[in-house]
Formats: C-alpha cells, sequence, structure tokens
C-alpha cells in the first residue's frame, strides 16, 4: 500500500491550489522575493511502516523560493519547492518531492478578471511514483458583491505504486491519464467572509483502454459544492460540502457516491491570559478523492484530519503540539490503510531569519492484512529564510496576487 510523506502531500496541494481573495478592492503594485533553505537530520525507527522494516538514519534538505509582482488584477507569481530526503539505510529509496508553479493575473474589464496557472509536480517514496502537469485557466466577473467565476482545467497524471501482483514492486509501466474539468460557481461577499457554490464536472481519460488486469479504468465525476468563509473575534474558518459520484461507462469498477468536505479554523486563545506572547489553536481536517493504482481499485478516499496548538513564547521561542490522523480507503479492494501521529516541535529563531528546530514524532500505522506497527521520528534542523526584495504601498505581506482558483470555488 501507499505511505505518503507529509512533506510531499503539503508541497503538491500548495503548488496545484491557491487561494481566492475575499477582498473585491485591488492590491497596491508590489513586488516580492523570498528564498527559505532548510537541512534537518535525524532518525526514524520504521521509515517504511511494516512490521521489521529497517530503521534508518535520515537528512533532509529542502528549499522554496516565492516570486510575487503586482496587484491582485495584473501581475504574476512563481513559485519552487523542492523537498529530498536521504536515508542512511539502503533498503529505504529516498524520497523526493518537486514542483514548480506559474500564475498570472490579467485585467481584462474593472469587474473582469482572467487568471492562468501552470504547475509541475514530481513525488517519489519508497512505494509511489507520481507526476502531474496541470493548466489552468479561470475568468472571474464581479457584480457588485457577487462574483460568477467559471474554471477549466486540463491535467496529465503519471501514476505507479508498489503492487502485490508486480511482487510487490513498481508495476512495469505507469498508468497515465488525462483530466479534463470544469468548474463553473458563484459566491457573494459578506463585511465577514464570503459563501457561494460551485459545481464541478470531469473526465478521466487513461492511455491504455485496459490495466494490467485487463479493466477499463476511465471515469466520469460530478461534484456540486457549498463553501464558505468567515473571520469574526479573531478567528478565521473556512470550510465546504460537496456531494461526490463517479460513475465508470465501461462497468468495470462500482460506481462511487460519497459526502466530501473540507474544513479549517485558526482559533486564538488569548483569553487565557498566559504569560507568552500568543496562543493558537489550528484545526483542519477534509475527506477528498485520490487516484490509485492498487489492483481492483481506481480512489482512494482519503481522509485526513489535524491538531496543532502552537505558542508563541516569546520573540524567539516557539512551541507547537499538534495530532495528525490519516485515513485511506481504497475502495474497491477492500482495504485500508490508517496512521495516527503524534508529536511536538520546537523552533528558536535568531537574528537574520535563522532558525533552530527539534522535533519529535509517534506514529502508529495500521493496514489491512498487515500486523499493526509503532514506530517514532527525532530529527533537528536549521532553516534560513531569506527576503531579497520587497516594495509595496503598504507593510502588510502580500496576498497571493495572482494565485490560481481552489477545487471547489
Amino acid at each position: 500500500m501507499r505511505h505518503s510523506i507529509v512533506a510531499s502531500l503539503a508541497l503538491a496541494t500548495w503548488l496545484l491550489a491557491g487561494a481566492t481573495p475575499a477582498a473585491a478592492t485591488e492590491a497596491p503594485a508590489q513586488e516580492y522575493s523570498v528564498a527559505t533553505f532548510g537541512l534537518r537530520g535525524g532518525f526514524d525507527s520504521n521509515p517504511m511502516n511494516y512490521l521489521g522494516g529497517p530503521s534508518s538514519g535520515f537528512i533532509n534538505q529542502s528549499a522554496t523560493w516565492d516570486y510575487l509582482r503586482g496587484s491582485d488584477k495584473e501581475g504574476y507569481a512563481i513559485a519552487i519547492a523542492t523537498n529530498n530526503t536521504v536515508y542512511e539505510s539502503r533498503e529505504v529509496d529516498p524520497a523526493t518531492a518537486l514542483g514548480i508553479t506559474f500564475r498570472h493575473a490579467t485585467s481584462l474589464a474593472d469587474n473582469l478578471l482572467l487568471r492562468s496557472s501552470i504547475s509541475a509536480v514530481h513525488e517519489q517514496t519508497w512505494s509511489r511514483r507520481n507526476d502531474q502537469l496541470l493548466w489552468r485557466e479561470r475568468i472571474d466577473y464581479d457584480i457588485g458583491q457577487w462574483r460568477l467565476f467559471t474554471s477549466v482545467d486540463t491535467k496529465v497524471t503519471t501514476l505507479n505504486e508498489r503492487n502485490i501482483f508486480a511482487l510487490g514492486s513498481f508495476l512495469p509501466y505507469p498508468e497515465s491519464f488525462v483530466t479534463l474539468s470544469v468548474l463553473p460557481g458563484i459566491l457573494y461577499r459578506l463585511s465577514f467572509g464570503e459563501i457561494g457554490v460551485s459545481l464541478t464536472a470531469s473526465r478521466n481519460i487513461f492511455r491504455f483502454e485496459t490495466d494490467y488486469l485487463g479493466l477499463r479504468r476511465n471515469n466520469d465525476r460530478f461534484q456540486p459544492n457549498l463553501f464558505a468563509s468567515a473571520t469574526f473575534f479573531g478567528m478565521r474558518v473556512e470550510g465546504s460540502l460537496s456531494y461526490a459520484r463517479v460513475t465508470f461507462p465501461a462497468r468495470d469498477f462500482d460506481d462511487l457516491q460519497r459526502l466530501l468536505y473540507t474544513a479549517k479554523a485558526s482559533i486564538p486563545l488569548d483569553m487565557f491570559r498566559l504569560p507568552i506572547d500568543k496562543l493558537t489553536l489550528e484545526l483542519s481536517s477534509a475527506r477528498t478523492l485520490e487516484d490509485t493504482t492498487l489492483p481492483f481499485s481506481v480512489i482512494n478516499v482519503s481522509t485526513l484530519s489535524d491538531a496543532k496548538l502552537v505558542a508563541k513564547l516569546n520573540t524567539n521561542n516557539t512551541l507547537a503540539v499538534f495530532a495528525r490522523r490519516k485515513n485511506d480507503e481504497y475502495v474497491g479492494l477492500g482495504a485500508r490503510a490508517v496512521t495516527t501521529t503524534l508529536g511536538a516541535e520546537y523552533s528558536y529563531a535568531f537574528d537574520g531569519g535563522l532558525t533552530a528546530i527539534l522535533a519529535g514524532s509517534w506514529r502508529y500505522t495500521q493496514e489491512t492484512g498487515n500486523v499493526p506497527v509503532s514506530s517514532f521520528n527525532v530529527q533537528l534542523g536549521l532553516s534560513k529564510r531569506i527576503e531579497f526584495t520587497r516594495t509595496a504601498a503598504t507593510t502588510a505581506a502580500p496576498q497571493a496576487t495572482a494565485a490560481a482558483p481552489t477545487a471547489t470555488r
């Protein structure tokens, strides 16, 4: 089964998704260029998460670069990210995540905006190889407090996962497919947030008519969606609720109907009046449909829930504790993988953008047909943040002015 690395998932999500600005006013022209570099070393008692798996030391290298120029209605953004983990054990393959995104916003009229984005992502772990190329075009039309929008996506995916029919190795050739989708919607802006509805219709067309078992995987997806976001009493909340229906024209797989959702909240806990600078509770949960190449399964219904308590003790010291649970249900295969993680991270910020990090976590992995496994991870590292250029009419940090739309709005 698949064992995704959290950093890889976060990278892919960040690059393929964007932010829809809640404000209707145009931000001032600005230029912003920031790079971060990180190096961590540590030990993982079982990075492959199976009984008898090897323990290993590791080194993790990461780097990002974000460049923004322009405003909400006229501008472009470039984002580049890389994350690479090399293990001391020869039995564990390196884990790599690479990505690049280009976004551009063009004002066609005072109330008509065109947003374009192109993204490329590569992810590889010991059990999964995934490459995606996404081209997205979106048009926003504002009428007072209302916004009409439509986006059209073309995505090319190449996916390969370790498989029992390949004797536990990768398939001799990956599954490649094209996803064509359209997403029309409407939202209404309120003084404290926004609310809206959208509808996603997509078709997945595989390169080969049948897979390695002779099954036809082409499928169509239909997903109405309700979304909202709000800020009140210092809290920021946002979420969406949708009903997804997946049909397989060839009838080689059963049709799927599932309720999906996203939820996120950032709650300041200043009311406790603790002797620290800031205390924040961050909560998130999402149930989404992911693709898989496992036998007799096309879709993985993935549910990820996360809770984090962040205590900014003072200007330099920050402590975070977190709990995370990921549930992967491989529809049609009758298999499930559940990973529960508990951990803490302490960071100390030096002058000049340098930060030292000490982190540790414990995780418990349960998979259908396998003995549950518990393992731990400890790491120590440094990160460096460099601002190359920054010019703006205000001192506030710029928003993602040329961001692509999210999957629901």
